[in-house]
């Protein structure tokens, strides 16, 4: 590749210094969403030397209106978010070595998926297991980007362990399905997931850049329409905070009764722990009211309103119903 590549990136002084940092990090985007497809099009633009794209979900027609990463092909195939994401951002940078997770972000399987990151970014929908990749980030000393966007408010935060205060020092437990609006629920102003882009990446090449301090810890928030970009001074971590004391209680069991806050209202999801032949399922549910979608990845099949899918390493989602119907469905149609 042309070294005229980046460029413009170099020429812009508050990268001179970091960009060769970059372009040797290994990078985790937890969530592929509006948020985290659009850090993970920055990220792939810089040249990032390796890249971790984890989400549990397909690509789906109602994500085309605010995620950048997808195309109408990849929602009418139903491919998992990071392999879509995987197609999309080789063409942009070949150069980059992509690795695609499908994967629910839990306490058991967060290493897994991050242990070769450097840095981690949130692009997640949900506190639970946003909360879980904070436990995780202190626990590794790894440091991690926090953003959040609905409707038309913004906030974040950087995480860096030892320096700053960390996201359970603002909230101790996550809400309730329900209780907090959701971009699916509420909508999201489509543009302000990039100014949370910015706000994630500039505090990551502060970072690059060596010397990041507790004059750092700042909380960023906006809201539309008055676009008055407020930051709190947060003043490193607090004093009771039972992570920032070496309590990863989300990481060790401790609040497993919470696990539940991580799915949304009307979804459940379950792990066979072994691999699911695609081709057999599909002949069972043919014989079903079933519209079928397949792929190499993962199998969808659409009664009404629900809708299963199940994944090649023997994950089962269903949205649209409970634990009780995606129970049904594994025995009726599994046999398991």
């Amino acid at each position: 590749m042309t070294p005229k590549r980046y460029s413009r990136l170099k020429r812009f002084s508050g990268m001179a210094t970091t960009l060769e940092r970059w372009q040797a990090a290994a990078c985790g985007v937890a969530g592929l969403g509006g948020l985290g497809g659009g850090l993970a099009l920055a990220l792939a633009r810089y040249g990032v030397r390796r890249l971790i794209l984890a989400d549990r979900d397909l690509v789906e027609a109602e994500n085309l209106g605010h995620q950048a990463l997808y195309t109408e092909r990849q929602a009418e195939a139903g491919l998992p978010k990071a392999q879509a994401a995987v197609e999309t951002l080789s063409a942009v940078n070949s150069g980059v070595e992509y690795v695609p997770r499908v994967a629910e972000i839990t306490r058991l399987s967060v290493d897994g998926l991050f242990s070769d990151a450097s840095m981690i970014f949130d692009g997640l929908d949900n506190y639970y297991a946003r909360l879980v990749l904070n436990d995780y980030a202190l626990s590794t000393k790894t440091p991690y980007f926090y953003a959040g966007v609905v409707r038309g408010e913004l906030s974040a935060r950087a995480v860096v362990p030892g320096v700053t205060g960390c996201l359970r020092c603002l909230i101790d437990k996550p809400p309730a399905p329900g209780d907090v609006p959701t971009c699916s629920a509420e909508g999201v102003f489509a543009p302000l997931l990039g100014v949370a882009n910015a706000l994630q990446i500039d505090a990551a090449n502060r970072w690059l850049a060596g010397g990041f301090g507790v004059n750092d810890d700042v909380m960023y928030s906006l809201r539309l329409p008055g676009w008055e970009l407020r930051k709190l001074q947060m003043n490193g971590p607090r004093a009771d905070c039972p992570a920032c004391q070496g309590r990863y209680e989300y990481l060790d069991g401790t609040l497993d009764n919470l696990a539940a806050h991580a799915c949304s209202p009307g979804r459940a999801s379950v792990e066979l722990n072994r691999p699911v032949d695609l081709t057999a399922v599909a002949a069972v549910l043919e014989t079903g009211e079933f519209a079928l979608t397949q792929n190499r990845y993962c199998l969808a099949a659409r009664d009404g309103e629900r809708h299963y899918t199940v994944f090649r390493d023997g994950r089962i989602v269903v949205e649209g119903g409970g634990p009780a119907e995606l129970n049904r469905f594994i025995a009726t149609y599994l046999g398991t």
